[in-house]
């Protein structure tokens, strides 16, 4: 009886490990303000420096995770979309989207795309000087896997004015296109707004090229001109604001270039 007894806890206790190591989808919310930093920026600012950068959860193409690196890279921005960001570790530490807004004194909103092990596991986060009035996280639809996906939109306060700030990663497998449209769709409900993040697709897309043809703006290629790649996946889309200067610094802290760019209203 013994004997049966420790075989049955042992197959409840794998059980329940396996239950909570399932990636689960995070659901949707909305929201109002984010955590902040020690002061927002509330001046009407004529210009500000909005960034994508898929931080391959800090680990660079040395093999070495240091979100320090990470924080520096993004340093001059006042709104960055960061991407494959982790919650805190199963060895300690805090959420990474904490610690590289911390750094860098900005306030920071985390958009889970999953669970697991009973806790937000990965998602997107925005990193910004400036305050978020409301901000609501989708899903997206998902037919490949359990790598999970979703769509967030914030209104930032600059000054008098707002911002639409939508920031995404999109998927790499089956059902990205429909992932793609829903994005679309949505951005093309605002303005002035900026698309932010990898959206695993490059300007080929029927889809983005007709968004291009109808006034919405690809600020890497109008920044970077013929050093642009044909192969990027990481984008800034404008509608509303004109743009400045901008650039790109090369992969090598993350496995992804760090992006850029200017935008004035």
């Amino acid at each position: 009886m013994n004997t049966l007894l420790l075989v049955l806890t042992l197959a409840l206790i794998v059980a329940l490990l396996w239950a909570a190591s399932v990636p689960r989808p995070k659901p949707a919310a909305r929201g109002t303000g984010i955590i902040p930093p020690a002061g927002w920026r509330e001046d009407d600012a004529d210009s500000l420096v909005v960034a994508t950068y898929n931080i391959h959860g800090g680990k660079g193409l040395d093999g070495k995770r240091d979100l320090d690196r990470t924080a520096q890279m993004i340093a001059g921005a006042d709104v960055a979309a960061l991407q494959e960001v982790r919650t805190a570790t199963r060895f300690g530490g805090g959420c990474q989207a904490e610690v590289i807004a911390r750094a860098n004194d900005k306030g920071w909103l985390f958009a889970p795309t999953q669970t697991r092990w009973l806790r937000d596991f990965r998602g997107n986060t925005l990193i910004t000087g400036f305050p978020v009035q409301e901000w609501q996280r989708e899903p997206l639809v998902n037919i490949a896997g359990r790598r999970y996906r979703n769509l967030t939109t914030a209104r930032l306060r600059i000054g008098h004015r707002d911002l639409w700030v939508l920031f995404t990663h999109l998927h790499t497998r089956a059902g990205r296109d429909m992932q793609l449209r829903a994005v679309l769709e949505r951005f093309a409900q605002y303005e002035p707004a900026i698309l932010l993040g990898d959206l695993n697709t490059t300007r080929t897309d029927p889809q983005l090229a007709a968004v291009l043809q109808h006034g919405a703006v690809d600020a890497v290629r109008q920044v970077l001109g013929d050093q642009d790649r044909d192969d990027r996946v990481d984008w800034i889309i404008t509608k509303g604001v004109a743009i400045g200067t901008g650039g790109m610094r090369d992969a090598g802290v993350s496995d992804h270039p760090y992006f850029w760019a200017t935008i004035r209203f």
